[in-house]
């Protein structure tokens, strides 16, 4: 009977253990490794919720690229990313996508004083009204205004809690082997300790897995859609691992969005084929693929001390990772951006009608706030509601 990898209780019936972690988009589970104890284990407090400082770490790639989770909840959207000049904030929706917050009042009003209160939109704004209502003040309200104007640039972070992320990456290694290889196989070649350090923290996870920048690789040679996803087609964003005996050692490849490698020593050698397996986290549905690699000839297992000599080599190359994935937002970001701006100036145009002369003049007024807009200005437009302080809400004015 198969056993929980982490303390050998029998899998009867076991639980759901993502090779490649749900919230990075992972499709492929097995029932094969662990149990529900453990499993939930790796989302808790117990294990310093090694599952989720993985996945907070990625939080910005898996925004700008749109990334679902194997359990189809959506990108996550970055809470308070940042703050017009007015001071109205804002969040980032997938994809890095502005959206404002609701708007907020000053926290007192001084009788006989001007105040200039930004909502979000039409119905943020009756919200408003309705708040000063509540608290009994007797307001004057003039116009209302829409404004339009370009975001200002907003600083994402990017840090790694690296035992943490190492002890989950090493429980990808270990999960996928069982997927590979069998639960049998995986509790006879894979060693005690590391599936101690992973579940239980200790031994320390630095004495077999941690960044990987400077071994030699495995040659990827064949990503083959699997017979369970013939239809997948790769990203270039893939995760991958590799599983392999190299120079007395059973070592795990695993690869993270395309870019970001870690190394993982399962243990001495096992003498079982070098076996590789991959998905696209891009992909909404499963998309996972059979991966045929060659093994490097050398590998210099991780040990206390190797990210601290090798931080640089770390660190330039999680730069160049994350200008890559950026890159790419940013290539999508403005072709949807060119679609609704096209969208849009089609819109103004079938509302000017048949007139030449109207359908010119939205033309031209469309350039201009554009223009304006993108050179870091703001467009205002009066709209053609004004508030009612009687009846707490908008109406359109009298003529």
């Amino acid at each position: 009977m198969d056993k929980c990898l982490f303390c050998d209780c029998d899998l009867d019936p076991g639980s759901e253990e993502h090779v490649f972690l749900s919230a990075l988009g992972g499709r492929v589970a097995t029932y094969r490794g662990s149990c529900q104890v453990c499993n939930n284990a790796f989302a808790g407090k117990e294990t310093g919720k090694i599952d989720d400082a993985l996945a907070e770490s990625f939080e910005a790639v898996r925004n700008g690229l749109k990334i679902w989770t194997g359990r189809k909840a959506p990108p996550p959207t970055l809470l308070k990313a940042g703050a017009m000049p007015d001071g109205a904030e804002y969040d980032l929706a997938p994809g890095f996508v502005v959206a404002m917050r609701p708007g907020r009042l000053p926290s007192t009003i001084t009788p006989g004083t001007e105040h200039v209160l930004v909502a979000r939109d039409e119905a943020d704004a009756k919200r408003l009204l309705e708040i000063l209502g509540k608290r009994g003040t007797t307001v004057e309200l003039g116009k209302a205004t829409r404004v339009r104007q370009k975001a200002p640039e907003t600083k994402v972070s990017f840090a790694f809690d690296g035992p943490k992320v190492w002890r989950t990456v090493a429980k990808t290694a270990v999960v996928g082997f069982v997927v590979l290889y069998g639960n049998e196989q995986a509790r006879r070649h894979i060693s005690s300790g590391l599936r101690a350090a992973i579940r239980y923290g200790a031994p320390s996870i630095e004495n077999f897995a941690g960044w990987d920048f400077s071994n030699e690789w495995p040659a990827v040679q064949d990503l083959a859609a699997h017979a369970r996803t013939p239809d997948a087609r790769p990203s270039g964003y893939e995760h991958s691992l590799v599983v392999a005996d190299v120079a007395g050692h059973c070592v795990a490849y695993v690869t993270l969005f395309g870019d970001w490698r870690f190394s993982v020593l399962l243990g001495p050698a096992t003498g079982l084929p070098t076996r590789g397996l991959a998905v696209n986290p891009r992909d909404t549905r499963p998309a996972r693929f059979v991966l045929s690699a060659q093994a490097p000839a050398a590998y210099a297992p991780r040990q206390p001390g190797s990210f601290q000599s090798e931080f640089e080599l770390v660190l330039e190359h999680n730069r160049a990772a994350m200008t890559r994935a950026m890159q790419t937002w940013s290539e999508e970001a403005h072709a949807d951006y060119a679609e609704k701006l096209t969208e849009e100036l089609e819109a103004e145009i079938e509302a000017a009608g048949d007139d030449p002369a109207r359908r010119q003049s939205a033309i031209e007024g469309f350039a201009e706030k554009l223009a304006v807009v993108e050179h870091g200005g703001s467009w205002s437009t009066d709209l053609e509601t004004v508030f009612d302080e009687d009846a707490g809400a908008l109406r359109k004015p009298k003529n």
